[in-house]
Order: structure tokens, then C-alpha cells, then sequence
């Protein structure tokens, strides 16, 4: 096992105890359910013994048989449950930690970024919800079994015992190469899923160019690529799978013929000479297929582990970055922020999306960053809220280096874009966040604007990012939110495109107001905010205008 691999392997360990308490329960429902499933056995096996070989039938006996294998399925069922949560707590701490750090990540764009969250994250949600739980299982069920096995009869216990360490054994050799497999299918899926989401943006212009057989054929030809990888990896779980069953089908048939030729006599059991206890026999025949029961799941599971390795190795690197950051003081007032030299590209590309930018900044008002379409404006707002590394250049609060006011920027800036994000959730929580249990007041009157339309008013839902508003209705909130969650630092990018232009002056009075009390830093186009602007920083493809 490869440095590398311990390595993801602690990780995804550690994040364990993160539902620690939850797997705990998980696994004594486990135990009871396998405890009722060996109690089952016992009363059944007694029932057909007496009823096969005594010609008695034994109604209580069948009716206790009733009883333990429903306790089985209820506590299992509790067992599942638990452990599904226990996946969803894991994977949801590792969301919130991975998505601000994906947000404030110049290494990748914002498609890349969302596809690492789904797919790495649906990778460890199996890892956490079947695999740990079935190995535990494996674990725990297997051993109980097999003290239960060897009380009743040694060679059974011995036989199902090889048996339990031959299988994790040959699973581990198989599991070498599954790995990379599944790294490579998970960088190919991120890769070729961007490519055919940039495709089907494009798709009016690829049609108006008549160039649609040569991107058919090019997307072709990633799909089948795609496809390749994803065969693979259903190969080696197949391959998995098969040898699982030939070891449990050879071990449960050893275990059947040693009971059978002990019943006949041909073979010593322990009750040879005295007449075999066909009770005993066949209860120890009941045992042997569960006993595999979690181990077929675990094994079924194990590709699930490689999924999650191939995942943590991509996750890691994100989230190391993030422990690296400089410790700050955030509560740390703003006296001045400047730009010196600052020059940025992105990633694997050569073009500079800024060249030599300088700026200062003052502690309150209004700054203005205007240029054409693709002139850096909205690069340069992330790089004042935080979002994007500088590397070429300085970016300095208070005289600080450029990874600590990085860091204070992005816990002491609110962003606003043309496409504002809208929570799943009423009207009142997309604007009070945290205090939408109170009732409403000292909001902007601007939003009188947005309730007088809604029937249900603050308790109106929004869902799929606010589908019910239209976009002025969307920037209005927006711009509440930032009123009334402030920060000493208001970013706002192209806040009044594509507004009517009573909007246009709600939101140029409302952001005026902001100026007066701390940082404001607009990307606009609109002429009108010229006579308000406390600075002007002019851009013209990177290059800064005098």
C-alpha cells in the first residue's frame, strides 16, 4: 500500500468520528438482529427436527421462530438507518468544509468545482453508509457465528473460519488495482462532463456555425472513452464478486457434506455413537449462509472503498491548502487596503487577465471598476473578496502580506453578482438567515416592494434558486441581505444590469447609503454611478486606464 494511500485511508478514517456515537447504535442493533436470526435457528431447526424425525409438531416452537426472525428484520432495519445518517452527518461536514474552499480556489472554475463536490461526495457517501457498516458487520456477526460454531461443533467453526480470512485476503489483492481505476474514472468523468456541459451551452452557436458533425464526432469520441473507463471498474466488481461466491458456495458445501456423512455415520460428529442430534445438524446448517450474509455485502461494498480512496486523494489536496492559511485577526478594523502591481492569470493559461494593476482604496465609500466585457472587472472583485490567490503583485489590508489579507477579505467581504444565490426556504429566511424564527422588522423598505406581490408574503417559498422572483426581485433581496448582515466590505458585481429602472434607483439610493458607512466596490456599466463614485478604476483588457 503506497504513502499516498495510507494517507487518504487516515483521512477518510479520521472523518469516522465524525458519527461515532451513531455507529455505536448501529452496531448493537446489529448484534440483537444477529443474536434473533441465531435464536430463529435454534427454534426452528428444533421445530423440523421434532416434527422430521419425532413426528411431533410443535406449534410454540414455531411460534417463537416468528418471533426472533421479525426481531431480526426490525433491528436490522434500525441498524440501516442509522447507518444511512451516519453517511449523511460525514458527507455533509465534508461539504461544508470543501465548498468555501472550492469558492476561494483559483485552481479549478466554478463547473470543475461543482462537479468535484457531486462527484467526490456521492463517492463517500457508499464509503460511509455500506462499507464501514458492513465491515463492522462482517466483524461482529462473523464472530459471534463462529463462537456459536465452535461451541456447537469444531469443524464447522474451523471450515467457516478459514473461510473468513481467505475472502478480505483476495479482496485486498483485487482491490491494488481497483483503485486506480477508479481515480482514473472519476478524473475522466469531471473532465469529459465539463466538456459536455460547455457543448450543450454552446449548443445554438455550434448549430448556427453548421458545425455540429465535427463536435458530434469529437464528443463521440470522449463518450466512448468515458464508457471504457466505466467498464473497467464494473469488470473488477464483477471479478470481485465471482470469487466471493465461489469461496462461499465451496465453504457452505463443505459444511453441508460434513453434517450429512456425520449423519450417516460415515464421517465422526461429535455425537457419533450416540446418534447424531439432527437438531444440532441442521441449526448449524441454517448458520453457515448468514454467516456470509454481511460478508457477500462487504464485499459487494468494496469497490465503494475504492471510490472513496480515489475521492480523498482528490479532496485532500483542496482541504490541505485550506489548514495551510495564515492564522488572523478577523475582527481587525480596515484602515487601508491597497493594490500594488497586481497581475493575475488563471491556471494553465497564459494570457494575464490583469496586468499591473495599482489602487488604494479608502475605508468608506464608493470605488467604481468600469470596462468593457472581459476586461477583468469581475476577476479583480474576486480577488478583493478573497476568492482567487494572488501571486504576481500585492494585495495588502493594513499593510498585512498577501495570505493574510486574503484571509480577512473573504471573512469581512459579502459578494453580490448579477445572478444572485437564492436559498431553498421562505422569503423571510433568504433575507433574516438565521433569524427568520423572529418576526420581521427594521427591514429595508425596498422589499415592500417584493411582499406587496406575494400572497403569502414573508412566508412565501422559493425554491430552485428563487424561480419564483423575477431578477430585480432576486437583487433587491440580495442587496437586504448585505444591508442587514454587514460587512466592512460590500462587493457588488453588475447590480443593475438588465433592471427596470425603478429598480435601477431603489438599488443606486440603497448602495449610495451603504457607501457612507463602509467599503463599497461596484462593477457596472451604469452610467449613473460616474457622479456618485468616490474613485474610479478604469479597465480596458487588463490594463488599467488613467
Amino acid at each position: 500500500m503506497s504513502s499516498n494511500q495510507e494517507s487518504a485511508s487516515k483521512w477518510l478514517g479520521k472523518s469516522i468520528a465524525d458519527a461515532k456515537n451513531i455507529y455505536l447504535l448501529a452496531s448493537l442493533a446489529t448484534i440483537l438482529s444477529a443474536s434473533c436470526f441465531v435464536a430463529f435457528s435454534w427454534y426452528l431447526s428444533d421445530f423440523a427436527a421434532s416434527w422430521l424425525v419425532n413426528s411431533e409438531v410443535l406449534p410454540l416452537k414455531l411460534l417463537y421462530a416468528a418471533a426472533f426472525i421479525a426481531g431480526r428484520y426490525v433491528f436490522a432495519h434500525f441498524a440501516s438507518v442509522l447507518n444511512y445518517n451516519a453517511g449523511n452527518v460525514i458527507v455533509d461536514k465534508v461539504k461544508k468544509r470543501l465548498y468555501p474552499e472550492l469558492l476561494h480556489n483559483n485552481q479549478t472554475d466554478s463547473i470543475s468545482g461543482t462537479l468535484l463536490v457531486t462527484r467526490a461526495t456521492d463517492d463517500l457517501k457508499p464509503f460511509y453508509s455500506f462499507f464501514i457498516p458492513y465491515a463492522v458487520a462482517s466483524f461482529l456477526v462473523g464472530g459471534l457465528l463462529l463462537v456459536v460454531s465452535f461451541w456447537m461443533d469444531k469443524w464447522v467453526g474451523y471450515t467457516l473460519m478459514v473461510t473468513f480470512m481467505v475472502i478480505p485476503m483476495q479482496m485486498i489483492v483485487i482491490g491494488v488495482g481497483a483503485e486506480a481505476l477508479h481515480k482514473k474514472h472519476i478524473n475522466l468523468f469531471m473532465k469529459y462532463s465539463a466538456v459536455f456541459y460547455n457543448r450543450l451551452h454552446t449548443i445554438a452557436e455550434i448549430v448556427n456555425l453548421d458545425n455540429f458533425k465535427p463536435q458530434y464526432l469529437f464528443l463521440s469520441e470522449k463518450s466512448k472513452a468515458l464508457n471504457k473507463a466505466t467498464t473497467n471498474v464494473m469488470s473488477v466488481a464483477i471479478l470481485s464478486s465471482a470469487v466471493l461466491e465461489l469461496f462461499v458456495t465451496i465453504a457452505i458445501a463443505a459444511v453441508a457434506i460434513y453434517l450429512g456423512m456425520s449423519l450417516l455415520g460415515i464421517m465422526p460428529g461429535p455425537n457419533y455413537g450416540k446418534g447424531y442430534d439432527f437438531h444440532t445438524a441442521l441449526f448449524l446448517l441454517m448458520l453457515a449462509p448468514y454467516f456470509f450474509f454481511y460478508l457477500r455485502k462487504f464485499v459487494s461494498a468494496y469497490h465503494d472503498r475504492n471510490r472513496a480512496l480515489a475521492s480523498a486523494k482528490l479532496i485532500m489536496p483542496v482541504l490541505q491548502n485550506a489548514q495551510e492559511s495564515p492564522e488572523i485577526d478577523k475582527s481587525e478594523l480596515l484602515q487601508t487596503l491597497t493594490i500594488d502591481d497586481l497581475s493575475f492569470s488563471y491556471p494553465d493559461s497564459l494570457v494575464k487577465v490583469l496586468h499591473n494593476i495599482k489602487l488604494n482604496l479608502p475605508q468608506k465609500g464608493l470605488v467604481l471598476v468600469k470596462g468593457i466585457s472581459g476586461s477583468g472587472k469581475s476577476t479583480l472583485l474576486k480577488i478583493l473578496a478573497g476568492s482567487l490567490k494572488v501571486d504576481e503583485g500585492r494585495i495588502s489590508f493594513n499593510g498585512h502580506e498577501n495570505a493574510w489579507s486574503q484571509q480577512w477579505l473573504k471573512h469581512n467581504s459579502s459578494y453580490m453578482n448579477q445572478f444572485p444565490f437564492v436559498f431553498d426556504g421562505t422569503l423571510r429566511y433568504n433575507v433574516f438567515l438565521e433569524n427568520a424564527h423572529n418576526e420581521p422588522k427594521d427591514y429595508p423598505v425596498f422589499l415592500d416592494k417584493i411582499l406587496a406581490k406575494k400572497v403569502e408574503g414573508w412566508n412565501t417559498e422559493l425554491t430552485h434558486n428563487g424561480k419564483q422572483l423575477s431578477g430585480g426581485e432576486k437583487q433587491l433581496l440580495t442587496l437586504a441581505r448585505m444591508m442587514l448582515h454587514p460587512r466592512p466590505v460590500a462587493i457588488l458585481d453588475e447590480p443593475t444590469a438588465n433592471l427596470d429602472a425603478d429598480t435601477v434607483e431603489i438599488i443606486l439610493e440603497q448602495i449610495l447609503k451603504m457607501s457612507h458607512e463602509r467599503l463599497v466596490i461596484v462593477a457596472s456599466h451604469e452610467d449613473k454611478f460616474d457622479a456618485i463614485a468616490s474613485a474610479t478604476l478604469s479597465l480596458n483588457w487588463g490594463e488599467q486606464m488613467n
